[in-house]
């Protein structure tokens, strides 16, 4: 074993030249989904989705994966084959084959999906290789799918808003993108020091990664690039657009540490490649902790993402 836990997925070493990808991640009806606002075919997809964004952000390609379903008793064969026909709509997109898996009854509908991917070891992105000077940067605008669940939740009057926002926020909730093909572009670049998915937010996951590297990290509240739903609900909601961009979830965005001087030239190499922007939200520093910079001063983040430890 490579590495183990404590990165977006364990590391194997099958044979001289390679390296395995390998990742697990837990959906679960209630906390990550729910059958009221989604239907079977999304939680499928959500769940692959999940786990090929683990292997992305390690600079690797998912290969297959294998699925552990856990069936309640209102579930039936029919509600079985539209989970799958989510996760091959989506397995195929990225050609990775789904190999098998195991089936058991329980109470609540829950998916496990553990996926196999593979990256050259030069290629290999972790999130403990930051450094002072490093520029911070997404794969593109964050806070969409926070908020097509506000609108799903019934926390905002979808009527109040561009239909055409409502729908992308909903589909982003319902059916986040991985970003494969911008991970390994990232992965093959020497310029990128470390590199992690923000399946729970940049309030969240921004900490891991500086906590990983040994740094502190600041946020530019002026570069924090929101997606267009996420200000229209935030601002329907009475809530700051940022806040809402920085708690927001499952967005499969990728986060990474450039080397400052290169982030213009890799920004625009990534574009040109695999057609996402690559955006920065912030930098890195010496030090221990994580701010927020509004206007020149600094701030306490006093935002928090998703935990799953968190009562």
């Amino acid at each position: 074993m490579r590495l183990g836990i404590g990165d977006d997925a364990a590391v194997w070493k099958p044979s001289p030249g390679k390296l395995q990808v390998i990742t697990v991640d837990e959906a679960t009806e209630g906390t990550d989904f729910r059958r009221s606002t989604s239907s079977l075919e999304d939680a499928g997809w959500r769940a692959l989705a999940a786990s090929l964004s683990d292997v992305a952000a390690m600079g690797g390609r998912p290969l297959l994966a294998v699925v552990s379903l856990t069936i309640p008793r209102d579930l039936d064969e029919q509600g079985v084959v539209a989970l799958y026909r989510g996760m091959n709509e989506l397995a195929r997109r990225h050609r990775v084959t789904i190999a098998g898996g195991d089936l058991s009854r329980g109470a609540i509908l829950s998916l496990g999906v553990t996926a196999v991917g593979e990256v050259r070891p030069s290629n290999l992105k972790r999130r403990d290789g930051g450094l002072p000077g490093d520029v911070v940067a997404v794969t593109g605008p964050l806070g969409a799918s926070r908020a097509g669940l506000a609108i799903l939740d019934g926390q905002v009057d979808p009527a109040a808003l561009d239909p055409v926002l409502v729908a992308r926020a909903v589909e982003a909730h319902r059916r986040p993108v991985p970003r494969v093909e911008a991970g390994h572009a990232l992965g093959g670049s020497r310029e990128v020091r470390a590199l992690m998915d923000l399946s729970d937010g940049l309030a969240a996951d921004l900490p891991r990664l500086a906590a990983a590297s040994g740094v502190a990290a600041v946020v530019e509240e002026a570069a924090l690039p929101i997606d267009a739903a996420c200000r229209a609900v935030a601002l329907a909601m009475g809530v700051a657009p940022a806040r809402l961009a920085l708690e927001g979830g499952d967005d499969l965005e990728l986060l990474c540490a450039v080397r400052g001087r290169a982030f213009e030239h890799l920004a625009e190499r990534v574009r040109a490649r695999v057609g996402r922007p690559l955006l920065r939200v912030g930098r890195l520093e010496a030090g221990d902790s994580v701010t927020l910079e509004r206007a020149g001063e600094r701030h306490p983040l006093d935002v928090s993402g998703w935990e799953a430890l968190r009562p």
